[in-house]
């Protein structure tokens, strides 16, 4: 059984095999298993590599490799073989766009060879998360067997037995973090990273490679996939509304996007995205004008403009109670 995403844990983090965090991977990120990676070229030096997990993007040039994301663990080995297939060029530089496993999860194997950049919030988050877990995920484990999701119950109940025993030191966290932006100068490229206001996470970044006119917005972006939004980690629907606007006025309008979910497309792409989480804010501010309570409002709501969108089952409605509280603040 996939696990529910607002199950989604604070970092499924990669160290060595006997202190990684057990994966609870919701459907979003799934991919068949029997063909886990696409290699896509864009322009400039920049591809992007789908797999199980959020969609990786790298650099190759005369220099070095620079990385965005890490998918999960297991992964990560597969995703330098991809790169070993373009260039033997070193792998330098790692950037995490936020602090979630399915991002993160591979950091270990590229702990050794590259520094590991993000967002000051990431790595706070990465290193608090076994704390986290314990204060946390014993209610959820007994919400899960309430449930009678008993798969959910297990992985919840491994990621505890994995917190009580791993060490801070043994946390392939960033060694480089920044409070707003930062530029990294390789291979004849500038790399703009830069935070955006609390949208997926409070930890979010968005790469820019100027040269080669390519960004990659980790879960900033889900292309025709419903996103999830981390309010226990600082997401908010108002401030993914602010996160776009924002990058939409800083890039060229003829840019390539990598999106953390869904398939490599341009700016009309994000705008549609954008649409949706103002279609949710606002369905939660009528809502709440018309006094419905909050069970009335995420058990009645549909939006048939996104229903064929992937993960309208499992997180949408997560979306409407998001925005309907953030609409009583």
């Amino acid at each position: 059984m996939t696990a529910h995403p607002s199950l989604l844990v604070l970092c499924l983090l990669a160290a060595p095999a006997h202190a990684q965090a057990p994966a609870a991977t919701p459907s979003h990120h799934d991919r068949p298993p029997a063909d886990p990676f696409t290699l896509k070229p864009l322009r400039g030096g920049v591809h992007a590599l789908y797999g199980r997990g959020g969609n990786v993007g790298f650099l190759v040039g005369p220099e070095a490799v620079l990385v965005v994301d890490s998918q999960f663990k297991d992964m990560a080995p597969g995703i330098v073989a991809q790169i070993r297939k373009v260039t033997d060029k070193p792998i330098k530089f790692l950037v995490n766009t936020h602090h979630h496993g399915d991002h993160v999860g591979g950091n270990d194997t590229f702990r050794p060879i590259s520094v590991i950049i993000a967002h000051d919030n990431v790595r706070k988050r990465m290193l608090a998360s076994p704390q986290d877990i314990l204060r946390d995920y014993p209610a959820r484990v007994e919400e899960a067997r309430k449930a009678g999701r008993e798969d959910q119950a297990k992985q919840l109940q491994e990621q505890i037995e994995w917190a009580k025993t791993v060490k801070v030191e043994e946390i392939p966290a960033p060694i480089v973090t920044y409070d707003n932006e930062l530029r990294v100068h390789v291979n004849g490229e500038t790399i703009q990273v830069w935070h955006t206001p609390p949208a997926h996470t409070d930890g979010d970044s968005s790469v820019y490679f100027e040269k080669a006119n390519v960004l990659h917005m980790g879960d900033l972006f889900f292309h025709k996939v419903i996103p999830f939004i981390d309010v226990r980690s600082g997401g908010s629907p108002n401030g993914y509304l602010k996160a776009l606007d924002a990058v939409v006025a800083r890039v060229p309008p003829d840019v390539t996007i990598i999106p953390g979910h869904g398939d490599v497309t341009d700016v009309a792409g994000l705008k549609a995205f954008r649409q949706y989480i103002a279609d949710v804010i606002d369905a939660a501010k009528k809502a709440r004008a018309a006094g419905k309570t909050k069970d009335d409002f995420v058990k009645t709501t549909e939006l048939a403009a996104y229903k064929e969108y992937r993960g309208y089952p499992d997180r949408f409605r997560d979306n409407l109670a998001a925005a309907y509280d953030e609409a009583g603040r």
